[in-house]
């Protein structure tokens, strides 16, 4: 007992130290109250917002850490966290950790704001783990890269991006998207002997509606009506609901009437 009161003095100083924007000498009296009560999950977080200050943003990521483990269903923890992580430009992490937060309390304003803008920025970040904080690999990360990289118009880049993951990887489905979205940036560049060629690898190792469709825009844009046709009615066998293919047969249809 004397401990956890001992604790929420050195506590109380630190508050006073930091409310003075003094904080090396507030995170040493939180760092006090730690020593004395290590379970107190305020103890963690405000020592969190104390190392924020100081931009020791690592030392900040790991006290919201520990205080989450003291109180899970706390949503300031989660909150500290999210900070610390987007202060590390690591905001795809930060993104998961506010959803976090308002798994605890949906709705809390400080996160649903933070949660919005770590999404846009996350958008321009290459992903390095996984859902779950699994690191991606070689492969997986190449990709993340060409994803990025597409996402910024940087096409030609995105181009290699995607080029390197393919020669990373052996697995067949992981080949299969890459060359997809390989073509995709192809398309972006107007080089569509390039589409076509790429469509045709990820249709070789996974045929797919949406890839189908892809291939067949590219023939479209060669005057290769007859193939485009052929890979549209394909794309339907697959995805009867797929509207793009739908109206495209119609279109190709009319385009080699008139042809004809």
């Amino acid at each position: 007992m004397a401990n956890k009161q001992q604790a929420a003095e050195a506590k109380d100083k630190g508050n006073k130290f930091f409310s003075a924007k003094n904080y090396n000498d507030a995170i040493s009296w939180y760092s006090k109250a730690i020593q004395l009560d290590p379970t107190d999950s305020a103890f963690y977080s405000n020592r969190a917002a104390a190392y924020m200050a100081v931009n020791k943003y690592e030392e900040a990521l790991k006290d919201s850490e520990s205080c989450i483990k003291a109180k899970p269903d706390w949503v300031k923890g989660h909150y500290r966290k999210g900070l610390a992580l987007m202060s590390l430009n690591r905001h795809g992490e930060a993104v998961r950790a506010f959803e976090k937060g308002l798994e605890v309390d949906p709705n809390n304003a400080d996160i649903k704001g933070k949660v919005g803008e770590a999404k846009d920025k996350a958008r321009f970040e290459v992903k390095r783990v996984d859902e779950n904080g699994k690191p991606l690999s070689a492969s997986q990360i190449a990709k993340e890269e060409g994803n990025v990289l597409f996402r910024q118009a940087k096409y030609d880049k995105a181009i290699d991006a995607y080029t390197r993951a393919i020669n990373l990887t052996q697995d067949k489905d992981e080949k299969a998207v890459l060359y997809s979205n390989r073509a995709l940036s192809h398309s972006q560049l107007q080089d569509h002997d390039a589409v076509v060629a790429d469509c045709t690898s990820s249709i070789e190792l996974n045929p797919t509606a949406k890839v189908l469709i892809r291939r067949a825009l590219g023939y479209e844009m060669l005057e290769k009506y007859t193939k485009a046709l052929a890979d549209m009615k394909h794309a339907l066998t697959l995805d009867p609901n797929a509207k793009v293919a739908s109206e495209a047969v119609a279109r190709l249809t009319r385009a080699l009437n008139s042809t004809y």
